[in-house]
């Protein structure tokens, strides 16, 4: 069955979705794949990702990468066992490592493949990372901001008047973005953007169960993950003791208050989005309706919204349209201004004074050898 396929490449997780389509109809996007935003370089230069990355530390921690997106257009290159690689080699390569997982599920290889990335990347980072998946053998990859990509998810719920204002805040597991979007005819333009470091949540849960419970933070860490995201969907939970849902608001308000607040720059919007995983804490939609003067929602799915958008976004140009919010977006209010002069803030920058051997980027774990019946069907 013929699919497309959005991949949200995350700082802590990296999500994929699918739209399959049976006949004439596509089918609202399928998440398949969520996986830690991790991978592992072997020493022949072959990726794997995920969990299985996690178990190749344990024996080469030095070949492990992380943080590698936000990493492209920086020309230091990372340094995995005794070889440099470019991060933006990293991410192209990672992005086809996922598309062979879900070609191997699916039976084939999708028909086309949207990729998102941070909001404030200009036109340099995108040509840098557009040039890494042609090297990477993923030519035609549509890429959209992630906020975009979540506004896209909103599109199966409700509708959203062509020239409205649209404000997303996607609250991730290391950063908040969050963005004005304006809806286009067909897709949504990115007007403007704002970038912060994630509330540390985490450290702050960890802190109060020491000081509650006893222990060790690097034993509790694993738990008070977990208990965050259990609190928002139950009333209490054992830590080892009990902590309810009332005590840890307490204890995160301050931190969420400060991470929506950029949202209320964006005062034209109609209505805001929330995103990301953080979003599913209760307190979260609470404390919006309370800063804001628009209205709020929250997508049901919050942290897989820009995954099952970028699938919505890669569907055929006929049905879903992706002039704006692709590679080189137009920018509204500017037309007189070639799009990438608008976009970037800042110019290319400079290489730095040391020479890096180039070197072939690493190789995905396999790559399909078979062709789509599709691909029998036209001989």
């Amino acid at each position: 069955m013929r699919y497309v396929l959005g991949i949200d490449l995350g700082s802590t997780r990296i999500k994929a979705a699918v739209c399959r389509r049976a006949g004439e109809i596509w089918g609202e996007p399928e998440v398949v794949c969520s996986l830690e935003s991790v991978l592992h370089v072997a020493a022949d230069a072959t990726v794997v990702a995920g969990p299985e990355a996690r178990h190749a530390a344990a024996a080469e921690p030095e070949r492990i990468a992380r943080g590698f997106v936000r990493r492209v257009g920086d020309e230091v290159p990372m340094l995995l066992g005794d070889e440099l690689y470019r991060p933006e080699s990293l991410a192209a390569v990672v992005v086809g490592w996922v598309a062979d997982q879900v070609a191997e599920l699916e039976g084939e290889e999708a028909d086309r493949i949207a990729v998102t990335h941070p909001p404030g990347w200009g036109a340099h980072r995108r040509r840098l990372l557009h040039d890494a998946l042609v090297e990477a053998g993923l030519p035609g990859v549509l890429l959209l901001p992630g906020p975009a990509a979540a506004a896209e998810a909103l599109l199966v719920r409700e509708r959203v008047e062509v020239g409205s204002l649209l404000a997303v805040c996607r609250l991730g597991g290391e950063h908040v973005d969050t963005a004005l979007l304006r809806r286009a005819a067909a897709t949504f333009e990115l007007v403007a953007h704002d970038e912060q470091p994630a509330p540390p949540i985490d450290d702050v849960l960890v802190e109060h169960a020491v000081s509650r419970f006893g222990g060790e933070p690097a034993q509790l860490r694993a738990a008070c993950v977990e208990v965050k995201e259990r609190l928002s969907t139950v009333t209490e939970v054992d830590l080892p003791g009990r902590l309810t849902r009332v005590e840890f608001e307490r204890l995160v308000q301050p931190l969420l208050t400060v991470a929506l607040t950029p949202v209320r720059r964006y005062e034209e919007a109609s209505a805001v989005l929330l995103a990301g995983g953080m979003a599913r804490i209760p307190l979260v939609g609470r404390l919006a309706e309370e800063l804001l003067d628009c209205r709020v929602v929250v997508d049901p799915g919050p942290e897989t919204a820009a995954c099952r958008g970028a699938a919505l976004a890669a569907r055929p140009p006929a049905e879903a349209p992706p002039e704006s919010t692709a590679l080189v977006p137009v920018v509204p209010g500017y037309p007189e201004l070639d799009a990438d002069e608008v976009y970037d803030s800042e110019p290319t920058p400079p290489r730095p004074p040391v020479v890096v051997t180039p070197l072939e980027p690493p190789r995905r774990r396999f790559v399909p050898n078979r062709r789509s019946s599709r691909d029998e069907d036209d001989e």
